[in-house]
């Protein structure tokens, strides 16, 4: 979400920026461990979407994530981020951090490779901020 004055300038909120860190994942943006979480970013407008997929029987265990084409990688185009439902596909509900889609994409290009559909480990966590979305990285493979 972002926050903005009556100008018009516009100031990323600092509680929904995402988090993870490259320094998490190998050379070959492998996940070091298991344990490796991405918090996805963006979810404050989408607060009401993550709570009645939280609610709903059962809870959304996988995100799917969209690969970018060679078009919207050159104009860094944000990578959003959806949760599977049962058998059904939600609206978005937020997005890869900004810096960290490189390992995100090469987890779906293994995850590709092995002939597996692109489908991440998931949680959906409740935060001072409100509701967000874990991806368990090191969990995806």
């Amino acid at each position: 979400m972002v926050i903005g004055d009556p100008r018009g300038s516009r100031v990323p909120d600092r509680h929904d920026v995402g988090a993870g860190s490259l320094a998490d994942y190998t050379y070959s943006l492998f996940p070091r461990f298991t344990s490796v979480i991405l918090r996805v970013a963006g979810s404050m407008p989408f607060q009401t979407e993550l709570k009645q997929l939280r609610e709903s029987h059962p809870p959304p265990r996988e995100a799917f994530i969209e690969r970018r084409r060679p078009a919207e990688d050159r104009i860094d185009a944000p990578m959003p981020v959806r949760l599977w439902s049962g058998s059904e596909l939600s609206d978005v509900v937020g997005f890869v951090p900004r810096g960290l889609e490189a390992p995100v994409d090469a987890c779906l290009g293994r995850l590709s490779d092995r002939g597996k559909g692109p489908r991440i480990p998931c949680s959906i966590v409740s935060t001072r901020h409100g509701l967000r979305v874990d991806l368990g990285m090191g969990r995806a493979y």
